[in-house]
């Protein structure tokens, strides 16, 4: 059984998510200490999680920033038209998808699902993807160049597996877009620059950063700055 985390003050949307997801088939958890988050989720250790944009002490964007710090677990943001959610904060902090309240608990458990399926569950005899000597694991969700590698969160995952697959070729904002949300109209083209950078600030390590070039205008594509 999958478990969620839901970091929410108010106890009363709190309780009816975990209500509702727990008849779904989760596991749902609700965070009380909110001066330390961290402790919360080393303590349930969750397959995914529901994030509060205003929370007590500090916000969502704070939490989720430090939580990428050790984790690559998938965070959802969920937040009324009201909080004005900055995606952009959002995605540069760490952050993976967002539901905008009031929802309806079947569209919130699918969105949870597909994130789970994503990150858990590929298929392990297409789960190797190669470019230029990287290795993208979709299993483990890493990538390698040699010894050296890097964890990356499914959202990163979902961004090179889209460009690995399609190396030397650009590929449209509105396919990244619509690969890591499902759709290009939830979030503007802004989110996806914010995903792009975060990404490459993390594969500079072993120096991947240098391949992922942006077409002006166009898009992204996986190959030798040469090819622009």
């Amino acid at each position: 059984m999958n478990k969620v985390l839901i970091i929410e003050d108010n106890r009363i949307i709190a309780e009816q998510m975990q209500f509702g997801l727990n008849k779904r088939g989760l596991k749902c958890y609700i965070a009380d200490d909110f001066n330390n988050i961290i402790k919360e989720a080393h303590s349930v250790n969750p397959d995914i999680i529901l994030m509060d944009l205003y929370l007590p002490v500090y916000d969502g964007y704070y939490w989720t920033q430090r939580l990428r710090e050790y984790s690559t677990v998938p965070i959802i943001f969920v937040s009324s038209a009201e909080e004005k959610l900055n995606t952009v904060a959002a995605i540069s902090t760490g952050a993976d998808d967002f539901i905008e309240k009031p929802f309806d608990l079947d569209v919130l458990n699918s969105k949870i699902q597909s994130w789970l399926r994503r990150t858990y569950r590929f298929d392990q005899a297409s789960s190797y993807r190669q470019f230029n000597g990287y290795h993208l694991d979709l299993t483990h969700d890493t990538v390698a160049l040699g010894d050296a590698k890097m964890n990356l969160t499914a959202h990163e995952t979902i961004i090179l597996q889209t460009l690995f697959e399609n190396q030397g070729q650009v590929v449209s904002k509105r396919i990244l877009m619509t690969a890591l949300w499902n759709n290009d109209r939830f979030v503007d083209e802004n989110a996806l620059q914010a995903a792009l950078v975060r990404l490459r600030r993390k594969v500079a390590a072993i120096k991947l950063d240098h391949f992922l070039i942006t077409k002006k205008g166009d898009g992204y594509f996986l190959g030798d700055v040469q090819e622009n």
